[in-house]
């Protein structure tokens, strides 16, 4: 079944209200490295814009302790690689819906962290075997540091997704098998439940592919 990102978030705090109250929920924003919410204030329409306007997470992320993060990347871009940098946005409401419908508020706290602009990197690459190699490098590095992030804050609930495989061109199967590859090694132990925000069916079932053959 597809889910949008606030879609698993709302599941999982029925669930917690439920069966485990206290427990906390997670979710990563799918970033833009150098706007604030992206691109929510025009309309756009996407992970980190459906999040924006439907909490109160934009506050956090013009605050002066985040300031540096998008100064940073304004500056040095890196090539569309970005950094390891994240925004830490604790005990955010949630106040609606994807489609804008209100309801009664939840609390969950969010990761801001932008993927590499795959699409952008290999449009510019010489050596497209080295850059996808490079690529998934720095991909991994930046998801392992969001789940110790999460990790360390206690945090027991995340929601994921489907990470920078929309205009960032990331390849949705390797996106899959770092997510598994970390969920089921170092990361094992370290969550009661993970849950994958995805709303198109083709990514859903490669995910699905991907995690039956590395998980078991």
């Amino acid at each position: 079944m597809q889910l949008t990102t606030l879609e698993c978030a709302s599941l999982l705090h029925q669930s917690t209200v439920s069966l485990q109250p206290g427990s906390r929920i997670g979710i990563l924003n799918f970033a833009s490295a150098t706007k604030p919410g992206g691109g929510f204030l025009s309309g756009a329409q996407a992970q980190e814009e459906s999040i924006a306007r439907s909490s109160n997470i934009y506050p956090s992320l013009i605050s002066d302790s985040a300031k540096p993060f998008y100064a940073s990347h304004k500056h040095d871009n890196r090539g569309c690689y970005y950094t390891h940098h994240i925004i830490w946005s604790e005990d955010v409401s949630v106040f609606r819906d994807d489609e804008g419908g209100w309801h009664e508020p939840y609390q969950v706290d969010i990761v801001t962290s932008p993927a590499v602009n795959a699409g952008v990197v290999l449009s510019r690459a010489q050596d497209k075997a080295y850059e996808e190699q490079r690529i998934e490098a720095v991909m991994k590095e930046r998801m392992a540091r969001v789940l110790y992030v999460f990790e360390s804050r206690g945090v027991e609930r995340i929601v994921l997704g489907s990470f920078g495989t929309g205009v960032f061109r990331n390849k949705v199967e390797m996106v899959a098998r770092l997510w598994a590859e970390l969920l089921k090694g170092r990361f094992a132990e370290s969550f009661e439940q993970v849950v994958f925000g995805i709303v198109d069916e083709k990514t859903c079932e490669e995910f699905r592919e991907v995690f039956e053959h590395i998980m078991g």
